[in-house]
């Protein structure tokens, strides 16, 4: 690795803004990044094997958005490897978009919001992309697009807990894609803390998305054992 930054390496030592990405940094990084691309594959099967989307729809709204700014409109400095991570988010998020739409209006449950699916869900994508392209042009993300990211991040664990907890079981949310994403945040988190240790409002984001993985992780296995439950104490009271 170059003690330049180069757009052309497979990794970079060196930030645009001059700090260091040691290797330990790029690793958990990059670690974290893989972690949610199986994620994705996994939200996938579910969907195609329950009819169910697993992410919460203005989340995967907001995700979309930023995976199209930053794996099209805009690049991380970290190498091409990381950029390219980048764009197979994008790449399996426009799938799992697609799920979102055909399958996500069962999230609505007013009769006026599911008439204006579609025209909400597109109007959330667009938003969110000027948002996340307007953050970096007024100089408030990083060379990474962590600020961004992690707005990004904590509406999706906010509101994939919310949706789980509206669940009366687990059926099409897989615990595979739960610690996936949980523990690919986390390292992505611990990067965070490493390299930006003094960016209070980042490590404030991770922090609230950390809790709200391990609280999504928490009611999950409790959901889940709960159903287990359901025909013992039927075949017992029957």
């Amino acid at each position: 690795m170059s003690d330049i930054n180069d757009p052309a390496a497979w990794f970079n030592r060196v930030s645009v803004d001059g700090s260091i990405y040691t290797t330990p940094e790029l690793a958990v990084f990059a670690s974290g990044c893989l972690l949610w691309v199986i994620a994705y594959v996994f939200v996938l099967i579910q969907a195609r094997q329950y009819k169910v989307v697993e992410m919460a729809v203005l989340a995967g709204a907001s995700n979309l958005a930023w995976e199209f700014v930053w794996g099209v409109l805009l690049h991380t400095d970290m190498g091409v490897f990381l950029v390219w991570t980048y764009r197979a988010w994008l790449f399996f998020d426009l799938f799992i978009f697609w799920q979102v739409l055909k399958l996500g209006v069962d999230q609505f449950t007013q009769p006026q919001l599911r008439h204006y699916y579609l025209p909400i869900v597109c109007g959330t994508v667009l938003f969110f992309i000027g948002v996340y392209w307007t953050m970096t042009l007024s100089g408030l993300d990083t060379p990474i697009g962590a600020r961004s990211a992690y707005v990004c991040q904590f509406i999706i664990s906010a509101l994939c807990l919310l949706l789980l907890v509206q669940q009366p079981s687990t059926i099409g949310h897989a615990w595979t894609v739960t610690w996936l994403r949980s523990l690919g945040t986390l390292l992505v988190s611990v990067f965070m803390l490493l390299h930006y240790p003094h960016d209070a409002f980042l490590l404030w984001l991770c922090a609230g998305a950390t809790v709200l993985d391990g609280m999504y992780c928490v009611y999950f296995l409790r959901l889940r054992k709960s159903a287990a439950q359901q025909p013992v104490l039927q075949a017992a009271t029957g």
